[in-house]
């Protein structure tokens, strides 16, 4: 299993996985590759966010949940623990799979073989998109309102 999620993910895909488990396991040595990346991004400072994630860890346990966590920054309104509010809503956020890029990178081939060359790439980038967001509703009354308001293309001779 581990040679397969080596093999499907890159080196620095699988450090930033591993440093999202370690900060929401509030250990902050081993959470650094994480908070490195996105230190400057949001401001935060390193000796801040290690206070802040050992009083966490001193108040809720060695073994806390997600829930747990989640449950003591609203509780603080994110006052309390501003540095580490930050870096949890990153490590939350972060998509942890390649899902999407794989669906859409099918559609495109499916697409592509089904049509082969004879479209141009506006009309290929349009099919993809519309295969890929194809779970979006669509309203039918709004596309005629815009085909009417569009003026005739064809030639008559």
């Amino acid at each position: 299993m581990i040679n397969i999620l080596k093999t499907r993910f890159s080196e620095e895909s699988l450090q930033v996985a591993s440093s999202v488990d370690n900060l929401l396991k509030l250990k902050f040595e081993s959470s650094s590759f994480l908070i490195d990346h996105y230190k400057d991004l949001f401001g935060i400072c390193n000796q801040s966010l290690m206070s802040e994630m050992s009083v966490l860890k001193n108040i809720l346990g060695e073994n806390s949940s997600l829930e747990e966590i989640k449950q003591h920054l609203i509780l603080y309104d994110g006052k309390v623990f501003p540095n580490f509010c930050k870096m949890f809503q990153v490590a939350i956020t972060l998509p942890v799979s390649t899902a999407t890029c794989e669906r859409s990178f099918s559609t495109m081939r499916r697409i592509k073989t089904w049509l082969r060359t004879c479209m141009n790439q506006d009309r290929f980038s349009n099919l993809s998109i519309m295969n890929i967001e194809k779970d979006i509703p669509i309203n039918n009354e709004d596309i005629l309102t815009i085909f009417e308001k569009t003026e005739r293309r064809i030639q008559l001779h």
